[in-house]
């Protein structure tokens, strides 16, 4: 009798760790793939705010631009890769008393641009704007 038992135990121990593996392994099919991505932008003349959008018609924010900072700028952002194909990436380097500079992606290129590259290199050379006189 005491071997059953022994052999009970064994057989409920191997069954919880099946369990547990199919558990682990399904929690990992159902995530979606996260991308990071490094940003390095620049401008000239440097200081300039940079903003990120990513829009789209799956994208309920999609006209909230995220501030990153003032150029020289170093910044890691995350992106779903569910959410990039249909996307639009934007970024916008903005200096007072010079023109906007703006640079576009469709989702797929700019995810296939930064993981070749491992990084997004940017430097506008930023066009003096004529003062309001």
């Amino acid at each position: 009798m005491k071997k059953y038992a022994q052999s009970a135990v064994l057989l409920h121990k191997m069954v919880l760790l099946a369990v547990a593996g199919l558990l682990l392994a399904g929690l990992n099919g159902c995530g979606s793939d996260i991308q990071t991505v490094k940003f390095k932008i620049n401008s000239e003349p440097e200081g300039a705010h940079v903003a990120l959008k990513v829009s789209g018609p799956d994208r309920p924010r999609s006209s909230e631009w995220i501030y990153l900072g003032h150029t020289p700028i170093r910044v890691v952002r995350q992106f779903n890769e569910d959410d990039v194909p249909g996307a639009k990436i934007t970024l916008k380097v903005m200096h007072a008393g010079y023109y906007d500079q703006v640079r576009e992606w469709d989702g797929e290129a700019f995810l296939n641009t930064a993981v070749k590259n491992g990084v997004l290199f940017w430097t506008p050379e930023l066009v003096p704007h004529p003062s309001d006189q």
